[in-house]
């Protein structure tokens, strides 16, 4: 393997590293596999939640996948200022 391959840089999170962004933030995220979408709930306040929903079109995401790393950190940031709102 050369060196290039090993320096690629990173494009996607892993369920982990999102639920951990989440929870330095003072949520849970969680995947609900029924549904297909990730809810995020405030850790002390679990009546305050939401889907995880883009800021575009306000569709749910389903997939880890689905979004690379900085549209990731955008749509945290998003719904997290949604549930504060609604607070």
């Amino acid at each position: 393997m050369t060196r290039t391959q090993n320096a690629r840089k990173k494009k996607y999170y892993t369920l982990g590293e999102l639920t951990d962004l989440a929870a330095k933030r003072g949520y849970m995220l969680d995947f609900n596999n029924a549904r297909q979408v990730f809810e995020l709930k405030d850790k002390k306040h679990h009546n305050k939640w939401c889907w995880i929903v883009r800021p575009s079109n306000g569709i749910k995401v389903g997939q880890v996948r689905e979004c690379k790393m900085q549209e990731w950190n955008e749509l945290l940031d998003f719904n997290i200022a949604r549930l504060e709102k609604n607070a």
